[in-house]
């Protein structure tokens, strides 16, 4: 077997040891063979390429710990010191996850230091003082200045020490050849520890505040001496990135990006995505720090590509969200610097590009392989997608850094080559499956839109898509028409000024206190139309248009745009633009890109119904009643009460309907969104995770109007992951999904309902019969709801004159009392609201604005 082929299968080899010594455990007798195998395993999960690192840490410092219940110092000295200094890496290694872990380090270098002396053990003694250096480097207690130059004096012991070691092998070997493989091996050493001492003079010119910098030029060269790019190119590139340090520390910005280019030759996105992300964003910081707009955008954009590397070949979505939280900030700043350069575009595609990919990934967090109703061509695409994955995986495992620190440059060549090639092969498979199933692709990799792409989206000439995002100073407003784009920037707007505002007076009061909520609703749109500035939006780059298509960002996914006062005279922004939502620019293509919308013409589409699942909703129960007579739904098409209303029967009919109306109760999760849910009969309730599997796929559905609570309601984190039952839907194939962002109040959606159906009857399309149907209720008055009210008065006499017309107990008798009740009840809701002061009852925001339509028109 090749050397390349048994790098491959190192990855799989250290899997089968785990499996293998955890076996062990369970028979062995003796304790010290069992702190053997403790022993193997830790260094073992050290070692370990599969899983999450912090994990991986985390198991091998227990193995280690057990082991150490036997290797004690009296009766195993050796061994207790190898232990120690095992520690001490692990814990050096998790200090970016807990400062103590430093301190955890020192004390374990102390203990081995113990047993490992100068004159007994000169090279364990030389290993535990290089990680006592860098434990003192990184730590965080004490003064800073001190604990580098205790770091110092560590290294500088550990070197000579080194040094002094070589010389005297050398005197001691007895043949050429057992001279030149020590020598090769001192020689790394030698470099590393010239390159930690290059790194702790820098740290300290930076901390005594001076750009003297010789020392620190004279140890990395030094370093490169060995570490030549030919002979060792990931040693090599990490040099260069200190000289980059170095070089800006002393005020040339020009050799010290010269450094990040050349490093960045070899630690490439496709190849090395890890080192390529710490040295594009070391490269993007620098340039941005200095002013240098384009070069920032340059090194933030290896970065980018190194995120979504990284997270392509992580299968855990968990940690795919984890990579994107941990690197949010590159994509932040890399629109600041696009912003900065004058590059709008770039900016806008770099603000969608993150959003469609947090959002759509977060989309696939079912197991996609749940879906048995995947087709077979679908199922032979993602086949050869991971194998071809696969394939990767195996070159990356026989390139990993700690494998190959004597591969050569040209080696690195190929590898790259190899990457680029089935990477290439991969992006095809995918494009493929693409045509046949766009959100299952999606849901494997999002296709990053240019703004031409865009621009597409946008049907009409006086369509404009607001694609919002706030950075930690301010929130920008990008306006995109079909043939321009503009921005508007609402300076000092920020993640706390903005965000944590809306969450403090909007969310947590709707959460905590829903009454006080009621009441500030009307006050706290005003403000947030003054803090993005409508007024300005509108006069400066809204003139001509008539369409809005928003893409919120964080919590204004829950703000009711339409409801934004504009300025004018009792004007809101619902009055003046027709507006619909979109969660991504990304999820709009998807409804785009479906390709059955236009073989539905209004007459043939096929209505369905979910009514009152619970039997607790009078007025929901009402609602569907006026639909079925306005489109003749039969009654195979309507599933009412707790008696039909179940979780089978709404995906059967959600797969036979083009148009799905969901009158009854919902529930929005916030702590745990994928639970949030369509509560049906006895209990049974639709899931958004189910939503989400490949199982539901409603190729045919045209249209879903949630007249639920809370249908759009979610908590975004600072990855944007707004998820709902909406975009659930949105996801499982609807075009277009009319939701709530709130509790809403049942007469009032009742009315809503039949007035949005009323416009869409009479041609009008979805945005457009939203708003008529908002203003409609807004205007709706106390003699309009008595006229309501006679009808229902009407029809509640006619069934108390139908009382003893069935026998009792007949499915006749039962249907009558569904119907009496469902009368009865709605009779006193109107009646409550006669009774009141109210001219306009349903006037107020809270009535009105909450329903919002997300994707096509």
């Amino acid at each position: 077997m090749t050397e390349s082929l048994e790098s491959a299968n190192y990855a799989i080899n250290i899997e089968i040891a785990i499996a293998k010594y955890e076996a062990e455990l369970i028979l062995v007798k003796y304790p010290q063979q069992w702190a053997e195998i403790q022993d193997i395993l830790g260094n073992a999960y050290c070692e370990r390429i599969r899983g999450d690192w912090v994990k991986n840490g985390e198991k091998a410092i227990k193995a280690f710990e057990k082991a150490l219940k036997v290797y004690t110092r009296e009766e195993f000295p050796q061994e207790w010191a190898s232990i120690q200094n095992s520690l001490a890496t692990i814990y050096s290694d998790l200090d970016v996850i807990d400062e103590e872990n430093s301190e955890s380090a020192i004390l374990c270098c102390q203990k081995s230091l113990q047993v490992y002396t100068r004159d007994k053990f000169p090279a364990e003694w030389v290993m535990v003082l290089t990680n006592l250096g860098a434990a003192y480097r990184k730590r965080k207690q004490g003064e800073p200045l001190e604990n580098l130059n205790i770091a110092r004096t560590w290294y500088q012991a550990a070197l000579e020490e080194h040094i002094y070691q070589c010389f005297k092998a050398v005197l001691e070997e007895h043949t050429y050849e057992d001279f030149l493989e020590n020598m090769e091996e001192f020689l790394e050493d030698w470099a590393g520890l010239q390159n930690n001492l290059g790194n702790i003079y820098r740290d300290l010119a930076k901390e005594e505040d001076t750009n003297n910098l010789e020392q620190v030029f004279y140890y990395f060269n030094q370093a490169l001496e060995v570490y030549s790019c030919e002979s060792y190119p990931l040693d090599w590139a990490m040099v260069q990135n200190n000289l980059a340090f170095t070089y800006n520390q002393q005020g040339n910005i020009n050799q010290a990006i010269a450094c990040f280019r050349l490093l960045l030759k070899i630690c490439t996105p496709t190849a090395f995505p890890t080192e390529c992300l710490d040295y594009g964003g070391n490269f993007g910081d620098i340039c941005l720090a200095s002013g240098r707009w384009k070069e920032a955008i340059e090194g933030y954009n290896y970065a980018v590509q190194s995120i979504e590397q990284i997270r392509a070949w992580n299968k855990s979505e968990t940690r795919r969200q984890q990579i994107l939280q941990g690197t949010i900030e590159v994509y932040e700043k890399l629109v600041q610097a696009c912003i900065k350069a004058g590059q709008i575009d770039k900016a806008l595609e770099y603000v969608e590009r993150s959003r469609s990919k947090r959002l759509v990934d977060l989309m696939a967090s079912y197991n996609l392989s749940q879906g048995e109703e995947i087709p077979p061509k679908i199922q032979e695409l993602l086949q050869q997608y991971e194998e071809l994955q696969q394939q990767i995986d195996q070159e990356r495992q026989s390139h990993k850094s700690e494998n190959s620190r004597s591969e050569t440059r040209a080696a690195f060549q190929a590898y790259n080559e190899a990457i680029a090639s089935l990477e290439i092969q991969k992006q095809q498979v995918w494009e493929n499956l693409r045509r046949e199933d766009p959100v299952l692709a999606g849901e494997i990799q999002v296709n990053p839109l240019s703004l031409s792409e865009i621009q597409k989206l946008i049907d009409q000439p006086n369509t404009a898509i607001l694609s919002f995002y706030t950075t930690n100073s301010d929130t920008h407003i990008f306006i995109v028409q079909q043939n321009k784009i503009t921005l508007h920037t609402c300076t000092g707007q920020g993640l706390e000024t903005l965000q944590g505002w809306i969450n403090q007076n909007w969310l947590l009061p709707y959460m905590n206190d829903y009454k006080k909520w009621e009441t500030q609703i009307n006050s706290i749109l005003r403000e947030l139309a003054e803090r993005l500035q409508i007024s300005e939006l509108i006069s400066q780059h809204l003139q001509g248009i008539e369409e809005l298509i928003l893409v919120p960002h964080l919590l204004l996914h829950q703000i009711p745009f339409a409801a934004l006062p504009t300025g004018e005279y009792q004007e809101y922004l619902g009055d003046k633009f027709l507006i619909r939502y979109t969660p991504s620019c990304q999820i709009l293509e998807f409804c785009q890109q479906r390709d059955n919308v236009g073989k539905f013409n209004e007459i043939s589409l096929q209505y369905g119904t979910v009514e009152d699942a619970e039997d607790n909703l009078p007025c929901a129960r009402f609602e569907g009643e006026k639909l079925a007579q306005m489109y003749n739904i039969p009654p195979e098409n309507r599933l009412i009460g707790s008696s039909q209303a179940t979780s089978n029967n709404y995906r059967q009919l959600a797969q036979q309907v083009q148009v799905l109306h969901s009158c009854h109760h919902a529930q929005s999760r916030l702590d745990n969104p994928l639970e949030s849910q369509l509560k049906l009969a006895h209990g049974d309730s639709i899931t958004l995770g189910q939503l989400m599997t490949p199982g539901w796929r409603l190729p045919q559905l045209i249209e879903v109007f949630l007249s639920c609570c809370e249908t759009n309601l979610g908590i975004p984190s600072l990855t944007d992951d707004i998820l709902t039952l909406s975009t659930g839907f949105l996801c499982a194939g609807a075009r277009s999904v009319v939701s709530s962002l709130w509790s809403v109040n049942d007469l009032a959606t009742a009315l809503f309902s039949i007035f949005y159906y009323q416009q869409r009857q009479e041609g009008r399309n979805r945005p457009k019969a939203l708003q008529q149907a908002q203003i409609q209720l807004r205007e709706f008055t106390k003699i309009d709801l008595n006229k309501i009210f006679q009808e229902v008065e009407a029809k509640e006499k006619e069934l108390i004159g139908n009382r003893k017309k069935y026998p009792s107990g007949s499915i006749e008798d039962e249907q009558w009392k569904r119907e009496y009740n469902m009368y009865a009840k709605l009779n006193r809701r109107i009646q409550e609201i006669e009774n009141s002061t109210q001219q306009f009852p349903f006037s107020d925001p809270r009535y009105w604005a909450a329903f919002i339509c997300h994707g096509l028109r």
